[in-house]
């Protein structure tokens, strides 16, 4: 009886946000009310999320699954530290988000359209981070990009959106036909793969024998474009032009999904040192080219696009190097933080008669430098003084990012100009009590899911490669300061990847919607756009 209300719990959590999508696509009256309810099953998802973790914590792993006659797993889900981690993530995220469109899309007769859309990439999403096998995983993915295209187009109306939707259909289409190819040729050679044996994955990369590599190739291309790295992510900068409840949804969310995938198909991709090394590249230098973009990106939420864009080349390098607890601590973190800038990214529009503040006056450069090093140092003395940081692959991994990061924060910082010593000393106290409580929850989520992690194969590419990510985007970032980088770098990083601005010629895409009359609205919209993309 006990361990039924277990998996009570932790069914529950996946299957909530898809009666949440129920309620808010059908009828047409109750609109605002459809939405609360909606919202208010968000949330109680995310309650059986946690009761599930908790479970988990105290009872151990489960499977919920259904078996074909030869007893091997058909479909089901699968609860361990990892996916129950990573499914409270995806439906507290959600929940934010729906709260927070509750009072943005109020009287906005699309909000059950979104809300709707949402609900089914949080469900979609809740199955790739809990599927008990690789066909679930794979519907699920491919169900969390449909879902995805819908969020972004709920707005059509809106100057740039039929566009972005259009590009990112196209490119999800891309990335999730080679993952349904993938799955093609592990069912023609193995069969659907149980990932929740510990084993099934390393032995299925044995049975598939030469055919590994292409298998991994094919996977890390679903992901690669799912976390808007080289030139399979020319999709995300353009879905600026949808709300921001949609954009808080995609950088919380969904872009996490090529860590996702990555982390759970580790046994197959991180099995290729070929394929990591090409995944590894592209990330890396997808990261150090989107460091610099973000300092030259004028609208706030441009630069907070090449923000993630650099943060999830990041984490993706991570998974190249097998440091899969770095991975889903960053992308754990990135989550709640990216959705909280994209939530405030209305305050940091000027009001009307308000002037930006200038500086007055500059640190020398060598000064400014001796500063931002002592405050980097600082931080990491801290964080690495925590109990347990430095006993993972972890550690080092996180140590790198973290160095980075507080090193160009601290540049920008004591470069604003003429800074008092109380407020000196208060920020970089400040950044040192940031890295102690980041050490801190390294080590307490280190230790819950350390167990349930891949461990990084014998041919794994070291971590030390992300030394040089790190050092290579600091180095792009200073030459792009230079004057004769910037009068001719500038201008082409700015525009690129901006959305279009005007608005779509009336009727456009009414041919392939007309076409399916019975369908519903978002349905017709989807195929509406794919038929024009086609074109």
């Amino acid at each position: 009886m006990l361990n039924l209300l277990g998996k009570l719990w932790f069914t529950g959590a996946v299957v909530v946000p898809l009666v949440s999508a129920s309620v808010s696509a059908i009828g047409r009256r109750g609109r605002d009310r459809r939405c609360r309810t909606a919202t208010a099953l968000g949330w109680f998802g995310a309650v059986l999320a946690l009761a599930a973790a908790l479970w988990v914590a105290l009872r151990g792993p489960f499977t919920v699954v259904l078996v074909t006659g030869g007893g091997r797993p058909l479909v089901g889900l699968w609860a361990n530290q990892l996916t129950v981690t990573l499914l409270t993530l995806v439906c507290v995220v959600g929940a934010v988000v729906q709260s927070f469109s509750l009072r943005y899309l109020q009287g906005d007769r699309t909000a059950p359209r979104f809300f709707a859309a949402a609900n089914v990439v949080v469900a979609a999403m809740a199955v790739v981070c809990t599927s008990a096998t690789v066909a679930v995983l794979v519907v699920a993915w491919v169900s969390a990009g449909m879902g995805f295209v819908m969020v972004v187009g709920a707005r059509p109306d809106l100057p740039g959106v039929r566009t972005a939707t259009r590009r990112t259909l196209r490119m999800f289409a891309a990335g999730d036909l080679a993952l349904v190819a993938a799955l093609a040729v592990m069912c023609l050679r193995v069969g659907n793969i149980d990932l929740a044996s510990p084993l099934a994955l390393r032995s299925a990369a044995e049975h598939l024998g030469s055919t590994t590599t292409l298998v991994a190739a094919l996977v890390a291309v679903a992901a690669l474009t799912r976390s808007a790295q080289g030139p399979l992510g020319r999709w995300l900068p353009g879905t600026v032009a949808a709300p921001t409840p949609a954009s808080a949804l995609l950088h919380a969310g969904v872009v996490n999904g090529g860590g996702i995938l990555l982390v759970r198909l580790a046994g197959l991709t991180g099995g290729s040192v070929l394929v990591m090394v090409g995944v590894f590249s592209v990330a890396g230098v997808t990261a150090a080219a989107a460091a610099v973009q973000m300092v030259h990106k004028p609208d706030v939420k441009g630069s907070l696009v090449y923000s993630t864009i650099g943060q999830m080349g990041f984490m993706v390098t991570e998974c190249a190097v097998g440091a899969y607890l770095a991975a889903v601590v960053h992308l754990i973190g990135h989550a709640f933080y990216k959705a909280t800038l994209f939530f405030g990214t209305g305050s940091q529009v000027p009001r009307a008669g308000q002037h930006p503040r200038g500086s007055e006056g500059t640190i020398p450069s060598p000064l400014r430098a001796l500063a931002a090093g002592a405050t980097t140092v600082a931080t990491l003395a801290a964080m690495a003084a925590v109990p347990g940081v430095l006993t993972t692959r972890a550690a080092g991994v996180l140590l790198v990012f973290v160095a980075a990061t507080v090193a160009s924060a601290a540049w920008s910082w004591w470069g604003r100009g003429s800074v008092s010593a109380r407020w000196a000393a208060l920020w970089t106290a400040g950044l040192v009590v940031a890295g102690t409580l980041y050490g801190l929850a390294l080590a307490v989520v280190g230790s819950w899911i350390a167990p349930a992690l891949p461990p990084a194969g014998a041919d794994t590419l070291s971590p030390w490669w992300l030394a040089g990510v790190a050092g290579g985007g600091l180095v792009t970032v200073g030459l792009a300061h230079l004057p004769s980088a910037r009068r001719r770098a500038v201008a082409v990083l700015v525009n690129a990847g901006a959305p279009p601005l005007g608005l779509p010629a009336r009727g456009e895409g009414e041919a392939g919607r007309a076409m399916l009359p019975g369908m519903p609205g978002s349905i017709r919209e989807l195929v509406g756009l794919w038929e024009e993309s086609a074109a």
